[in-house]
């Protein structure tokens, strides 16, 4: 029995396969779907759980090399908002996208993590390598 780490299996499999220039998204709720792409569905409900406390978790266990976000996050997001949720990218280097680059970024991604994060563009993808 795996008494601490990540549990969740799918999660698991996919942290163990991100490798050299590979990326994973972390995506808000109403994040569009793509069936192309395996999906990790996290979200228990709107607002849980968000996109820090998965980060706070996983980053842990992982090599990111670089983030990627959307421009439109601190574009249309609250300031205080936007800090909260970088302080949780723990200085690693950033690349800002419009989001529909964004959105093309996340269909060549190795793996989606959905979540219930209800705040507007805070999806973020994690690239190691890159």
């Amino acid at each position: 029995m795996i008494k601490n780490g990540i549990l969740h299996p799918q999660l698991a499999s996919l942290l163990a396969r991100f490798r050299h220039v590979n990326s994973i998204a972390i995506v808000d709720g109403p994040f569009p779907s793509y069936p192309g792409v395996e999906t990790i569905e996290l979200a228990i409900t709107m607002g849980w759980p968000t996109i820090p406390q998965v980060l706070d978790e996983i980053l842990p266990f992982l090599d990111v090399t670089s983030l990627v976000l959307a421009n439109e996050f601190e574009e249309k997001v609250d300031k205080q908002t936007v800090e909260k949720y970088i302080s949780h990218h723990k200085g690693i280097p950033t690349t800002k996208v419009a989001h529909t680059e964004f959105k093309k970024l996340v269909s060549q991604s190795l793996g989606v993590i959905h979540t219930g994060d209800g705040i507007p563009y805070s999806s973020v993808i994690l690239r190691s390598g890159f």
